[in-house]
């Protein structure tokens, strides 16, 4: 049997990280979102999970303060001031002040029209989605 030797010339090159690597040491790094105040624009549920058949914790009326904790694509989650419990309810229900830059950390990107956050000088592009890819990299400096 014969051994192989490879031989170089030069030091050795490193090998960037996986990508795959780096996004997730990233995200690992993020700070979670502030929570923030907010309201329900209409009569709404609000659940103990994100799921209509999960228990319902109260039927919030329409324009009542919450604070709002984070978003995801359909469910947001909120808690009411006075109560300590924290629960959920419909994403298209919750409206608060600020622009994209105050949405997207809590997890509001991609509005359409029919949820309370969409309004007209969040869409940049008026392409009728709010906070998207397109209206963040035309605020970027």
């Amino acid at each position: 049997m014969s051994a192989l030797t490879v031989h170089t010339q030069g030091p050795p090159t490193q090998t960037a990280p996986p990508r795959t690597i780096t996004t997730l040491a990233a995200l690992n790094l993020a700070a979670p979102p502030t929570p923030t105040a907010a309201w329900v624009t209409v009569q709404t549920t609000w659940y103990t999970r994100p799921d209509p058949r999960s228990p319902k914790l109260q039927l919030l009326p329409a324009r009542r303060a919450v604070t709002l904790h984070r978003c995801f694509e359909r469910w947001c989650e909120v808690s009411v001031p006075g109560n300590d419990r924290r629960g959920w309810v419909m994403r298209p229900t919750v409206d608060l002040k600020g622009d994209c830059a105050v949405l997207v950390p809590l997890g509001l990107k991609d509005l359409r029209r029919s949820e309370g956050t969409y309004s007209a000088a969040r869409d940049l592009n008026h392409n009728g989605r709010a906070c998207d890819r397109e209206d963040l990299l035309a605020t970027r400096p």
